[in-house]
């Protein structure tokens, strides 16, 4: 029970306090009364000792020896015992022993300390009596410079007797009084340790969570003070929980919202909180969180070293680790205060691996683009210069050059035609101008507008419209340029002989569009590039047929902006099947 335990930590503390406090007194006391008595007897020995010496100074000049009786006779009534030695130590009278029986006493403390000294004292034991006893001397000077000791002595059996008495009375009190006061004191912490093992009680709730608990508040007292403050604390600490509640819930929306990876971890490398991003970008489950530790995962050992770094040097740290096909820009940021009291981090992913590629198709775009603008530029630059440097140059040869010039002007305008197509449609996947549009009528006038082109070089043009119904929401002008390069793309590359079909159906909710020729096909290395811009499977042949290696790159972004796919399928020596799925209006 804390009451109990109150009492005798408390209490009974102050209960042992005040029982020794009264045995120190106690000793203090008795201390004081033995000092007390010794102090008389040590007067009354010295006032018959004074009273004794002419006696025992005419003794010593005789040199007397007498009895024990003879001395009891001479000195009627007294009741110390009485030894007179002479200068040497000898026992001359001894009104208890015979003094022939006594050893020398010259060097007895209390006759030692009478030397030079009004008197001398001393207390031991007595192996003549088997008493304790208490001795005091004087020296003694006769009329003719014979001198000697006068030793008085009494037993302390009475003084012991007291002072046993007086110590036994201190203790029997010292035990009531403590008796009492712990009676008293249970009793009166009894009305205190109550209701503090209520509130304890209360407390001890509140601290598990219950904080709609309450104290009584009616006593007057410091007892309903800490009630009425317990009472605050839990209402304090009720509202602070729900706020804390709230603010996480509102912390864990919003790294759940995030796109990027976060991941909270101590100074023991554990991790303490993860999102959903960070679990996606690991490609793990939440499961398999539980307890995880940077260097005990290998899915971590990438991270291990700069999540090290940063605990070790409480600093920050970027890194790029890989995952699987992922590229993952990595922050590790240090935060002295941690959560809580305890220092720790935060890891941010961030998954750069489209931006990466984006650079990079940028960058070859950049490059493609002034290689293949710089061809037909240069053409034209040194063709030209090379009339004005021969102003004699012959028609033949002039005719010559002015029509490379236009062959390479044309190439131009078609490379910038392609390259402003590819800005239309990389600046904004919304269409605009929409409309519905009937793929069969397209296709026809395609075919139509195309099949001359078709027979000069060669090639046969078909078509296969399985849906004539089939229509998608989409801008005109863009779909018939993405047929235009893909039955183009396919007439130059098939070669004479060859065959090239359009085919028109509907696949689910898609309209489906393939453009099958029966050319040199593309191998599966080239075909993974096709789409890329600027990329051509046969350069040399590309710039014969009039290619800008922008075709292709073309069509997948018309087909991307109508939120449909492309797709190849090539065999080499066999021919090439191009399919474009867009959804049905």
């Amino acid at each position: 029970m804390l009451g109990s335990r109150f009492l005798w930590q408390v209490w009974g503390v102050l209960g042992i306090t005040l029982i020794i406090s009264t045995f120190v007194f106690g000793f203090f006391v008795v201390d004081e009364v033995e000092r007390d008595a010794f102090d008389r007897i040590e007067n009354s020995l010295h006032e018959q000792a004074l009273a004794l010496s002419p006696l025992m100074t005419t003794l010593l000049e005789e040199n007397r020896l007498l009895t024990p009786e003879e001395i009891n006779r001479l000195v009627p009534g007294i009741i110390a015992r009485i030894t007179l030695a002479d200068s040497n130590g000898r026992v001359i009278i001894d009104n208890q022993r015979a003094p022939t029986s006594m050893d020398n006493h010259g060097n007895r403390p209390e006759i030692v300390a009478s030397q030079g000294a009004s008197y001398g004292v001393a207390t031991r034991y007595s192996q003549t009596l088997n008493l304790t006893m208490i001795y005091l001397a004087i020296s003694l000077t006769g009329e003719d410079a014979k001198t000697g000791y006068l030793r008085l002595a009494v037993p302390l059996t009475s003084i012991d007797e007291q002072l046993s008495s007086l110590q036994n009375r201190i203790f029997a009190s010292a035990v009531t009084i403590g008796f009492l006061f712990l009676l008293i004191g249970y009793l009166l912490a009894s009305r205190v340790t109550n209701p503090i093992e209520k509130m304890t009680t209360v407390a001890r709730d509140i601290s598990r969570g219950q904080f709609q608990l309450r104290l009584p508040t009616g006593r007057i007292d410091e007892i309903g003070q800490l009630a009425a403050v317990i009472n605050d604390l839990a209402l304090g600490a009720e509202e602070r929980i729900a706020g804390l509640t709230r603010h996480r819930n509102q912390l864990a929306a919003v790294l759940a919202g995030l796109n990027e990876g976060v991941i909270a971890f101590d100074a023991e490398q554990k991790v303490l909180h993860v999102n959903h991003a960070a679990l996606t970008l690991l490609s793990l489950k939440e499961t398999q969180l539980v307890d995880w530790n940077f260097s005990e995962v290998s899915i971590a050992q990438e991270f291990k070293q700069s999540v090290l770094t940063c605990i070790s040097e409480h600093t920050n740290v970027a890194s790029t680790v890989i995952v699987g096909e992922r590229t993952l820009d990595c922050s590790y940021l240090w935060l002295e205060a941690g959560f809580g009291e305890d220092p720790g981090g935060i890891l941010v992913l961030e998954d750069v691996t489209e931006r990466l590629h984006l650079e990079k198709v940028r960058s070859d775009f950049v490059a493609n683009a002034s290689h293949e603008l710089k061809t037909p530029i240069s053409a034209i630059r040194g063709l030209s210069e090379t009339i004005i440097d021969d102003p004699n140059i012959s028609g033949e040869n002039l005719g010559r050059f002015v029509e490379r010039i236009r062959q390479q002007s044309i190439r131009l305008e078609l490379i910038v035609k392609d390259l402003l197509h590819l800005s239309r449609f990389d600046s904004s996947n919304k269409q605009s101008n929409l409309a519905r549009i009937r793929l069969s009528e397209l296709i026809t006038a395609l075919f139509q507008t195309n099949v001359e082109n078709a027979r000069d070089a060669g090639v046969i043009l078909d078509l296969d419209i399985q849906d004539e119904s089939a229509q998608v929401l989409g801008e005109t002008e863009a779909i018939d340029q993405l047929l235009t390069n893909l039955v183009d793309n396919a007439i130059k590359y098939t070669g004479e002989g060859g065959k090239v079909t359009v085919h028109l159906k509907s696949v689910g909710q898609m309209a489906s569009i393939e453009v099958e020729d029966s050319g040199i096909g593309i191998s599966p290395e080239e075909t993974a590039r096709i789409f890329e811009r600027f990329y051509r499977v046969d350069r040399a042949r590309s710039r014969d047929v009039g290619g800008t290696g922008l075709g292709l790159a073309i069509v997948k972004h018309i087909a991307q902006a109508h939120n449909g796919t492309v797709s190849v399928h090539s065999q080499l020596g066999k021919g090439t099947t191009f399919t474009v799925q867009i959804p049905l209006a």
